[in-house]
């Protein structure tokens, strides 16, 4: 896929890769992971910058794709 994706014509690409347990961390403890980025339908965001209730939706998102 990323292969593909730079033979198409791409230049720029983010991969992001992250655990159920870091996510569940960061939820608890957003201040102790400042620079964990995530998607939010259509766009990126720093997790610890989202409301509370905001921040679960992401974890209740990952956990239900899991």
């Amino acid at each position: 896929m990323i292969e593909g994706h730079f033979k198409q014509g791409g230049t720029l690409i983010n991969i992001n890769v992250l655990d159920g347990d870091k996510l569940m961390k960061a939820n608890e403890n957003p201040e102790d992971y400042p620079d964990l980025v995530v998607r939010v339908t259509g766009f990126t965001a720093y997790f610890a910058s989202l409301s509370p209730e905001f921040r679960q939706l992401v974890v209740d998102r990952f956990l239900e794709g899991v």
